[in-house]
């Protein structure tokens, strides 16, 4: 191997140092984008589900589409930079690295693309090598000192972790406040096929000791409402038939039957919420 061969291999082999820190470089910064989409897409998913309380076909819409999201996410910012890195995908060509390198060291801006070209321009013209390789063995010598690898800063990097930091902030603010949102979304999401029953902001309290009764008399049942939001009215299904409760005051109900004869099965409701499963007043 000529000596001008042997600089030019050189310099080949620091732009190639240069593309690979290059591709690091971007790695990490799609590891720290990645991070912040991902959770920056549960937060948004799982207050949304926990609030909208979707059905079936549009939780399953948004667990898809958070997974699909963040799959091409992944695979664009670190799967396809970390195979460039090693060598088995696309990567930028020695002209495109020299263009980044020259718009971080000024003085070489044009010399080591002007490298690249003369090379291309001495295999093209046999017969004019030699001069061609001098020039090119004069510029190599000039580019020789400058550290093409300095160009990335890895290290600025942390600039970006803010964006990651932050949405995980409030995920852990979320998960001691108020563990539920995350735990109850998450769950419903991952079970996207199933069919959720709304859960009541408030729970039915039978304080009748006994549902039970003597046929013909008169029976009163009695409820009282606990929870943080407590419906006005109070209604009461019997079979397809619909009563309303009298109010007691803000959280006590009563409804009396007259003249029971057989019995009965009811639920009550308050709202847009019923109670689980139907009581049995029996006589």
């Amino acid at each position: 191997m000529s000596r001008s061969s042997e600089n030019y291999v050189y310099l080949i082999q620091k732009i190639d140092g240069f593309i690979r820190k290059y591709c690091l470089n971007r790695v990490i910064k799609g590891c720290i984008f990645v991070a912040s989409s991902l959770f920056v897409a549960y937060i948004i998913v799982t207050l949304a589900e926990y609030y909208g309380n979707f059905n079936p076909q549009i939780r399953t819409i948004l667990f898809y589409t958070f997974i699909c999201g963040n799959l091409f996410i992944l695979t664009t910012y670190i799967i396809f930079p970390l195979l460039a890195y090693f060598k088995l995908g696309k990567t930028i060509s020695h002209e495109q690295a020299s263009a980044i390198i020259g718009s971080h060291f000024h003085p070489v801006k044009d010399k080591l693309l002007n490298t690249l070209q003369l090379k291309k321009l001495s295999d093209e013209n046999p017969d004019q090598r030699s001069l061609i390789d001098a020039s090119i063995d004069q510029k190599i010598a000039q580019l020789r000192p400058v550290p093409f690898s300095s160009a990335v800063h890895i290290g600025d990097n942390r600039k970006y972790a803010k964006y990651a930091l932050a949405p995980l902030a409030i995920i852990m603010v979320v998960f001691f406040a108020a563990p539920s949102i995350l735990s109850e979304s998450t769950e419903r999401l991952l079970n996207h096929n199933k069919r959720f029953i709304k859960k009541a902001p408030f729970s039915f309290v039978i304080l009748n000791p006994k549902l039970s009764a003597i046929q013909g008399d008169d029976y009163t049942l009695q409820v009282k409402l606990s929870g943080n939001e407590i419906p006005a009215e109070l209604f009461l299904e019997d079979g397809v038939n619909t009563f309303k409760l009298d109010k007691e005051n803000i959280i006590r109900f009563n409804y009396t039957f007259k003249n029971i004869q057989k019995s009965k099965n009811i639920r009550l409701r308050g709202g847009d919420f019923s109670s689980e499963g139907r009581a049995s007043c029996r006589e």
